[in-house]
């Protein structure tokens, strides 16, 4: 049998990726999640555990949907995961006029790399309008950019944390 190898699209563990996310600040149980560049759903599968009134998971890549979808066969909170291009005209049909909660998970560098700055900030203060509190995952060096977007809509921050790879993890309430 031929092994292939598949380039690794995220440093570190899981650990690390879910290192910070749980933070006291952030009570998950009964809110409605958005999770953006969900991924495979391990990331809000954890955040299932916290009893959320549900989750809806939005990334790219169909197999990482179609992963999300089957980790949820298990899951008794109600869940949606929608392979979509966040750059897409779908991305306003496809979400909800409110949610409580907003994960961006080391998604946001990765929009404006792919649609542009202007773009990627349009695109991303649709969804925060969205929401009252923001979960964010952000490159060292980017946290600041992140921060000023946000808080020009009004978020202010709760707290942050930083993760042994130096990214951070920052929380924010609406003002």
């Amino acid at each position: 049998m031929l092994w292939s190898k598949t380039k690794k699209r995220f440093k570190g563990t899981w650990e690390d990726r879910l290192d910070g996310i749980f933070d006291p600040n952030v009570n998950y149980t009964g809110k409605s999640v958005l999770d953006v560049g969900c991924n495979m759903g391990v990331v809000a599968y954890e955040i299932s555990k916290l009893k959320p009134s549900s989750i809806h998971g939005i990334d790219i890549l169909r197999p990482h949907i179609q992963t999300a979808k089957m980790i949820f066969l298990g899951s008794s909170v109600e869940s949606r995961f929608d392979c979509l291009n966040l750059g897409s005209q779908k991305l306003r049909r496809v979400l909800r006029p409110q949610y409580d909660i907003v994960m961006l998970l080391a998604v946001y560098h990765h929009m404006q790399d792919s649609m542009g700055r202007d773009k990627a900030r349009s695109v991303l203060v649709d969804i925060v309008r969205r929401v009252q509190t923001i979960v964010a995952r952000v490159p060292p060096g980017k946290d600041r950019e992140m921060i000023d977007l946000l808080s020009s809509e009004g978020f202010f921050v709760k707290s942050e944390h930083e993760s042994p790879l130096g990214s951070h993890i920052i929380v924010l309430g609406r003002s």
